[in-house]
C-alpha cells in the first residue's frame, strides 16, 4: 500500500486493513483500546500511506488467518435415512392427529397412519425424481434454447 502514496484510498481498502486489525486482535497482537484505536484511524484514513501507517508494526498477510471453526461433518447413509425415517413418522403423526375426527377406533386410525405415510413416501420419491430430472433438462436446455436464439451453433450434446 505504501508504494502508492497519497493516493486515496476506498471503503474495500479499509476494510482490508479492519480486517487485518480484527485478526491481529484475535491473535492477541492488539490490546482492546488499542484495536479500538487503531480502527477510529483506519476509517480516518484518506490516503493509502494513512492506511499503511495503521499497521505497519502488524506482520503481513495476517487478514488471511482466520480462527479455528468446528468443523461441518455430513451425516452417513444411516444417519440420514434415519432423520428422514423420523421426518416421515412425526409427519404422519401430525396429520393423523389433525386428519381423524374426535373418538374413533385404534383400526381407523392406524389405517389412515399408514394411507398418510404411503403418501408421503410417494411423494418425497416422486419430487426426488422430479429434481433429479430438474438438474439434467436445466443442464442443457438454456444453452440450447439461447444459442438457438441467438442463431449460433448448438453446444455438444454432454450425453
Amino acid at each position: 500500500m505504501a508504494s502508492r502514496g497519497h493516493l486515496r484510498a476506498s471503503h474495500a481498502d479499509r476494510e482490508q486493513v479492519i480486517e487485518t486489525l480484527k485478526a491481529a486482535f484475535v491473535q492477541g497482537r492488539l490490546a482492546k483500546d488499542e484495536f479500538d484505536a487503531r480502527i477510529g484511524q483506519a476509517f480516518a484514513s484518506r490516503t493509502y500511506v494513512e492506511l499503511a501507517a495503521v499497521t505497519a508494526d502488524i506482520p503481513a498477510g495476517l487478514a488471511a488467518v482466520q480462527p479455528p471453526g468446528r468443523p461441518v461433518q455430513a451425516l452417513s447413509q444411516a444417519e440420514m435415512a434415519a432423520a428422514w425415517a423420523m421426518y416421515g413418522i412425526v409427519l404422519t403423526v401430525i396429520l393423523t392427529i389433525v386428519v381423524v375426527p374426535g373418538q374413533t377406533t385404534i383400526g381407523v386410525i392406524a389405517i389412515t397412519a399408514a394411507v398418510i405415510y404411503s403418501a408421503f413416501w410417494l411423494l418425497g420419491g416422486v419430487l426426488m425424481v422430479a429434481s433429479r430430472r430438474g438438474r439434467l433438462i436445466s443442464a442443457t436446455v438454456p444453452w440450447r434454447c439461447l444459442s438457438q436464439a441467438r442463431g449460433g451453433a448448438l453446444p455438444p450434446s454432454r450425453g
